[in-house]
């Protein structure tokens, strides 16, 4: 099942963000900030949850503009696939999750960012529909 992340699910979110970014030092999940996001109408932490095993995750930003009208757009991060459930149809499902609602809230359009180097993700991603030739994604980091 595809739920909104709780506190409890803190330390089980810490592991597969392990497997995102196995050498970061910078990483904490915070029980404070799982719940903070719970409670944000425009930003969403998925979890996908098989019998209290958190298998997946990912969190979906919602962005307003001025460009579209009153037409959002979401941004999708961090998502993660437990590394022993790949090739399951999670992180499919996971995006279909966050798709769906940002249909349903009539976001303009959904994006993602992903590390240059995880080439089987932007396989996948490609699978689902998104289209890593269009932009070139930034970052700065502090």
């Amino acid at each position: 099942m595809i739920r909104e992340a709780e506190i409890t699910d803190k330390n089980q979110l810490f592991e597969l963000y392990k497997m995102l970014v196995p050498n970061s030092k910078k990483m904490n999940v915070v029980e404070e900030q799982i719940e903070k996001i719970r409670r944000d109408p425009n930003n969403f932490l998925f979890v996908y949850d098989v019998r209290g095993q958190i298998l997946g995750t990912l969190t979906l930003n919602i962005c307003l503009q001025a460009l579209h009208g009153s037409r959002p757009y979401g941004i999708v991060e961090n998502i993660i696939v437990h590394e022993h459930y790949r090739s399951k149809n999670i992180g499919k499902k996971l995006l279909q999750y966050a798709e769906r609602y940002c249909k349903s809230i009539d976001c303009h359009r959904i994006m993602l960012l992903s590390n240059s180097r995880r080439q089987k993700a932007h396989q996948f991603f490609e699978r689902e529909g998104y289209d890593g030739s269009i932009s070139k994604g930034f970052k700065k980091y502090f």
